[in-house]
């Protein structure tokens, strides 16, 4: 597993820099094959390549049978890494959710150019849908939940760009977090 991280042995923990202490200690996490990972920032002071590398091992130790509870502000990793997240606000447990579901449910964001015009009624129609602004041929919407009735809507006209985005993991937390300082 060192050859795998680059990292000697050879040398005093005091010595080696950051990211190679990071290795050590998640060498040593993975060192026994446990069936439960608990792991804590654990790609802090690791670099993009080593951070690819560990996810690969993660997802062998999943592969295995491996439980990973994994903590980490860096919700770019969580959502690479992670099938279920939980959100904890002000020390209390506010949510567990599949990442998938989360995605499932939220809301999706259109942007559209059309090359004849059209009307906004058919689109202010549609279930869930928000944000409608329809200027100089780009209609931009967003639309909760499933996006098909917006994507059927769409497909009975001539487009020339189409961009559908979701947020982010981290777009996603913020929303359990709102404005207020609860």
């Amino acid at each position: 597993m060192a050859q795998r991280f680059d990292v000697g042995l050879d040398q005093p923990l005091k010595q080696l820099s950051r990211g190679n202490v990071q290795k050590i200690a998640l060498i040593q996490a993975l060192f026994h094959s446990p069936e439960l990972l608990i792991l804590d920032e654990p790609t802090s002071g690791l670099d993009p390549l080593m951070q690819a590398e560990f996810v690969r091992l993660l997802e062998e130790e999943r592969g295995r049978g491996v439980t990973v509870f994994l903590s980490s502000h860096d919700l770019d990793e969580v959502e690479r890494i992670c099938d279920r997240v939980a959100i904890i606000r002000s020390a209390r447990l506010v949510a567990i959710e599949d990442v998938h579901e989360m995605h499932r449910r939220a809301m999706r964001h259109f942007v559209v150019r059309f090359d004849q015009p059209v009307e906004l009624e058919p689109f202010a129609a549609l279930p869930g849908v928000q944000q409608l602004e329809l200027v100089d041929g780009r209609l931009t919407f967003s639309v909760s939940g499933t996006a098909d009735a917006a994507v059927k809507l769409l497909a009975s006209y001539t487009l020339t760009d189409i961009e559908i985005t979701h947020p982010s993991l981290e777009e996603l937390f913020m929303t359990y977090y709102g404005d207020d300082d609860e």
